[in-house]
């Protein structure tokens, strides 16, 4: 009953902030605010259930069950997405836009916490068609936009294929390479990792305040799906998902961070985060707490400075934000990074090198950025919003600074 209330709840505020958001930025955030207190309160509802772990199986009812790190992301977002549009101020995004941000906290949820991997395909299918519809309305038939829609199709019959031969699987009836390719298939699509390139396309064509939905919401629960399926897995489906997994984030963090270091100023941000996300889907393939770990710290400093990427976030701003997710100590893109590399020394030194690779390139990016920043003309911001911005640049310090043990503990990646 309370899970019930509490949905219909979200919803209307979600439909809220749509009505009544564009009437004033101050709306959009009160009612984020709201939103993210009746998330938490549904979270706490759900931990104390009884249900504390997340479980994910081809033949479940798709009972609903949140665990911490699911709980942690879930509420993450909402939070960030407040922040975002305090940073914004009037410039902030579109009702429509935060409304519809809010709104996927209900896929969302049930993509990181449903029992049944048919339901997880049909949520995923709404997560990513919800924001297609949007896409597609605003820039019309483009490649980049209608690229995004085959890949959400691509992404439900794979995941729909695997829950049909999954059972074969045990069996011994079905291969498990067709099964890991399903697997892979669905988790590099939700993501964006090459070859399913349509989030970073659409980007690079709609803007930087568009990321959101990429940023915000596909990255994270994309992740967390990734480590969900190889969990899930036989033994023989989970060696070859991982391996395939570790293979498409190394060529998409090489090819993003190439394109980064050589292609033109507008978009550099969203090459950035491409290139992140390649390394984040690697580092949750080698399947260990310390590479999860990795990958959380890298989506909490784009959480953190992602949204600073706009014309009127102010100058500072974007610079202390370049340098939070560039890779230079202490902040926290260099301690997401330092840890992917440790973790990938202890399998391979050939992926520890290439890694490095990235790193160097994603380095030489930042510093392209930050040059071409403080040549770029000033642009006006009220006081307090760009003192909102420089703090919010310089939290992603603590990500760098804190033992990693604490971060771990947090983040319920101990567990």
């Amino acid at each position: 009953m309370t899970l019930a209330v509490g949905t219909v709840l979200y919803g209307l505020l979600a439909g809220a902030i749509w009505r009544w958001g564009a009437r004033h930025w101050v709306l959009q955030v009160a009612g984020v605010l709201v939103a993210l207190l009746v998330a938490a309160l549904l979270a706490v509802h759900g931990l104390t259930s009884g249900r504390q772990k997340a479980q994910l199986v081809a033949d479940g009812i798709g009972q609903m069950g949140l665990g911490r790190l699911a709980v942690g992301l879930l509420l993450g977002a909402l939070a960030a997405l407040a922040l975002e549009l305090v940073v914004a101020g009037k410039e902030s995004l579109e009702a429509g836009a935060t409304g519809l941000l809010v709104a996927l906290g209900a896929p969302a949820a049930v993509v990181l916490t449903s029992d049944s991997l048919l339901v997880v395909a049909f949520a995923t299918a709404v997560l990513m068609g919800s924001v297609w519809l949007r896409w597609q309305q605003i820039a019309g038939p483009q490649l980049s936009v209608r690229s995004l829609g085959r890949q959400a199709v691509i992404v439900f019959a794979a995941l729909v294929a695997a829950a049909a031969i999954l059972p074969s699987v045990r069996l011994g009836a079905a291969p498990s390479l067709l099964e890991a390719v399903l697997l892979a298939a669905a988790s590099a699509g939700v993501m964006g990792v090459l070859p399913f390139s349509g989030w970073a396309g659409a980007v690079l064509t709609l803007g930087p305040r568009e990321n959101a939905f990429w940023r915000l919401w596909m990255v994270p629960v994309g992740l967390l799906l990734e480590a969900r399926l190889i969990a899930a897995s036989s033994t023989a489906v989970a060696t070859s998902l991982r391996e395939l997994l570790i293979g498409l984030g190394l060529a998409t963090a090489l090819f993003w961070g190439a394109r980064g270091l050589l292609g033109p100023e507008s978009g550099r941000y969203s090459r950035i985060l491409a290139c992140d996300v390649g390394l984040m889907c690697t580092a949750v393939a080698f399947a260990t707490v310390q590479g999860l770990a990795a990958a959380l710290i890298l989506v909490l400093a784009h959480w953190l400075a992602g949204g600073l990427f706009t014309a009127e976030s102010g100058v500072r701003p974007r610079l202390l934000a370049l340098i939070g997710i560039s890779g230079i100590p202490p902040f926290g893109g260099f301690t997401g990074r330092i840890l992917l590399v440790i973790t990938a020394a202890s399998f391979s030194p050939t992926l520890s090198a290439l890694v490095l690779l990235v790193v160097g390139l994603q380095l030489g990016i930042a510093a392209a950025g930050m040059r071409a920043n403080l040549a770029s003309r000033p642009t006006t911001s009220s006081v307090p919003r760009e003192l909102v911005g420089l703090v919010t640049a310089l939290s992603t310090v603590i990500l760098g600074v804190v033992p990693i043990q604490a971060l771990q503990f947090l983040l319920g990646t101990h567990l």
